[in-house]
């Protein structure tokens, strides 16, 4: 987990997110993975094309404000991990 589905209307999607540049602004530093079987985790992504097999429906905003959750791309899967360990029920 989680298989993601990315959806261009925010209204089909389960969770609204932004990426930020900044890893402090954070809620989750997220590591995407191009292996299904890497997505073990809450904090390993994978992208799926299939809206069936996703575990969950993700719409990316532009806005911060609008965000039900604010993640950082890592580019180390070690380095992925919950910054604000109040919004990990989201996934």
């Amino acid at each position: 987990m989680p298989i993601i589905f990315k959806t261009d209307v925010a209204s089909d999607a389960d969770l609204q997110v932004y990426v930020t540049d900044v890893r402090s602004d954070a809620d989750l530093a997220v590591y995407e993975s191009t292996s299904q079987w890497d997505a073990s985790s809450s904090v390993v992504w994978y992208y799926t094309s299939i809206p069936s097999v996703a575990e969950k429906k993700v719409y990316f905003t532009t806005s911060k404000w609008n965000a039900d959750l604010v993640v950082y791309l890592t580019d180390i899967q070690s380095d992925a991990r919950w910054l604000n360990t109040s919004k990990s029920h989201l996934l």
